[in-house]
């Protein structure tokens, strides 16, 4: 009896030991590991839920209606990113692919104002200088009455004319750059035509390079001076104002043909004294043909 009564003394020790905590009604003491708390304190839980039922409503029970509109909204304003992204991208290729065509036909128009003054020259007998054909192979045509060749380039281009010069027929060559900006750049001369040049101005051949500037100024400068445009204009590039090249200005005609279109005719060996009857016609190498 002594024992139990011991024992009994003991919980009853432990209990009162640990029994610090303040009581007040409607608080329960907490236990290690409780998940819900049933203090009227505290509003979260199991208890806050069934104290206020409505909030489990809100919660929850959203309307499917609502969730599926706002899901359409978001589609529909990504699907229009994503429409105004591929137009911007259109017009942005429109204006590069109506630039490239640009400067195209007027390096067309250049080397045809060129090659007007090779067959004079040629009649005189001054010079026998031709255009450098560019490599293409032809992949496909575009079928139709009015059908077009189209082909691709097979390799580099070298520059556009080479020949000779009488009386000792010394070799020439020459690339001709046209622009309708306020500057020539030295990077359009090409890495391979820069090596071509270099290779031919090596063996002492005669090497230029005919600029224009937006068909109003025409140019036949020495390749050593376009090698050397950093030493000579302190920049890369070259402004129709430079007095370095003023000495190097060659003269041209225009004239209108049947059409009423301007004609040009750049002499860039001279003008010559004794003038053909009649001006050669020059048929563009790209007739017929589209660039893949």
């Amino acid at each position: 009896m002594c024992e139990n009564a011991e024992k009994t003394d003991g919980k009853t020790a432990l209990r009162k030991k640990g029994d610090d905590m303040p009581r007040k009604k409607g608080q329960t003491q907490y236990k290690k590991g409780a998940k819900n708390f049933n203090n009227d304190s505290l509003d979260f839980g199991k208890n806050t839920i069934e104290k206020d039922p409505e909030l489990k409503i809100r919660r929850y029970d959203v309307d499917a209606d609502d969730i599926a509109q706002t899901a359409a909204d978001l589609a529909a304003g990504k699907i229009n990113q994503e429409m105004e992204r591929a137009k911007q991208e259109l017009e942005r290729r429109k204006k590069i692919s109506a630039s490239n065509r640009a400067t195209r036909a007027e390096g067309r128009m250049f080397e045809e104002s060129i090659l007007r003054a090779c067959e004079v020259y040629k009649a005189n007998g001054t010079a026998v200088i031709n255009k450098v054909p560019e490599p293409r192979r032809v992949v496909g045509r575009t079928g139709g009455r009015s059908s077009l060749m189209i082909c691709c380039n097979e390799k580099k281009s070298d520059p556009d004319f080479e020949g000779s010069v009488s009386p000792d027929g010394r070799c020439i060559i020459f690339d001709a750059k046209a622009t309708h900006k306020d500057r020539m750049e030295k990077i359009v001369l090409t890495e391979h035509q820069r090596e071509i040049m270099e290779a031919h101005f090596a063996c002492g051949s005669d090497c230029y390079i005919a600029i224009s500037f937006d068909f109003k100024a025409y140019y036949f400068l020495p390749y050593a001076l376009w090698r050397d445009m950093k030493e000579v204009f302190g920049r890369q590039y070259i402004l129709p104002e430079d007095e370095q090249i003023q000495p190097y200005l060659v003269p041209f005609d225009v004239t209108v043909d049947k059409k009423g279109n301007n004609v040009y005719t750049v002499w860039f060996l001279g003008k010559p004294d004794v003038m053909p009857g009649e001006m050669p016609e020059i048929s563009s190498d790209s007739d017929n043909v589209e660039e893949e």
